[in-house]
């Protein structure tokens, strides 16, 4: 079975085939050198680069993976969430492929897919733990099948992506900001400056605006002082905020739930803190089935939603 899955939620145009639950090409353009200039996406943008990038992504994915259109069994897209424009681009483009090899379409949710990225290389003994951490969500959910996924919390404002973005561009660090702030967190003192952990109450809900707005004033009140910003320091204990609480609300969800595979997807799942969080967690419970997505799988691609597809066709034979 050759399942060909498309991936288009923002600023990725990412095309994947799996066969048998094997990745055969995971190929991804991506579009940060042409945002970098705004500070973040630029839905329109982000669309009309799709739009110039499908042909050669589509021919890449297809002669990497040494396979002919009319071998696809399957053709599954992200429907959702994400940008608009970028989706309904992906969604033609999987509609017109199924269309023309006479295949069936499979609409899939963006953020199951993220999970499943993080089983490619490993496989989920249920039920799964999994902490969803991106630009865009802040969530925990329970995955009892590929077809049961229970929300427990989630973020009220901001994603701690977002946050990281945000606090970023005001440290002048550029975009993406999540990276670099985690890059210069190694090298500051996280007891530097008391940043505030947001939502510490016994919810399995976030709060990252509070922490993002208590950064910046430090940042403007040194500024306005003439002071030198200390930008090490500030992303280490911004760092230790951000991932604190995410350390608390997984370990009271650990104690009640009782996984049996603790893991971790979205873009932030690059995060070193918190991949940290994640295995020590997992060390601590005796939770063998404990890990990690590879980097490749972080970030949005379509081998996520290619890995989602399959297992959701495994299931239901």
């Amino acid at each position: 079975m050759k399942i060909l899955a498309i991936e288009s939620s923002c600023d990725e145009f990412s095309i994947s085939i799996i066969k048998d639950g094997t990745i055969l090409t995971n190929i991804i353009s991506s579009q940060i050198e042409q945002h970098v200039n705004f500070g973040g996406v630029v839905p329109e943008l982000a669309a009309r680069l799709h739009l110039e990038n499908i042909s050669w992504v589509i021919k890449s994915a297809l002669e990497s993976s040494n396979t002919k259109i009319e071998e696809i069994d399957h053709v599954a897209y992200t429907e959702k969430p994400g940008l608009i424009g970028s989706l309904i681009i992906g969604k033609l483009v999987a509609e017109t492929i199924a269309s023309y090899i006479d295949k069936p379409l499979m609409p899939l949710h963006h953020i199951e897919g993220h999970i499943y990225g993080a089983s490619i290389e490993n496989e989920f003994v249920y039920p799964v733990l999994a902490m969803v951490v991106s630009g865009g969500h802040t969530q925990i959910e329970i995955v009892n099948s590929p077809n049961e996924f229970e929300v427990i919390g989630a973020t009220l404002d901001d994603a701690i992506g977002e946050c990281y973005d945000k606090v970023a561009r005001v440290m002048g660090l550029g975009y993406p900001g999540g990276p670099k702030i985690d890059k210069l967190a190694q090298k500051g003192n996280k007891e530097a400056f008391i940043f505030p952990i947001s939502k510490n109450d016994d919810s399995y809900d976030f709060s990252y605006s509070g922490l993002k707005t208590a950064v910046i004033n430090i940042i403007h009140n040194l500024t306005q002082k003439g002071e030198e910003i200390p930008v090490a320091d500030i992303a280490a204990s911004f760092q230790y905020a951000a991932t604190k609480i995410v350390e608390k609300k997984l370990e009271k969800a650990i104690i009640q739930f009782k996984p049996k595979t603790l893991t971790v997807a979205g873009g932030v799942s690059a995060n070193s803190e918190i991949r940290n969080i994640i295995m020590s967690l997992g060390k601590k419970y005796n939770i063998t089935n404990t890990f990690v997505p590879k980097m490749e799988y972080c970030t949005d691609n379509a081998a996520m939603i290619a890995k989602l597809a399959y297992e959701k066709l495994k299931s239901s034979n």
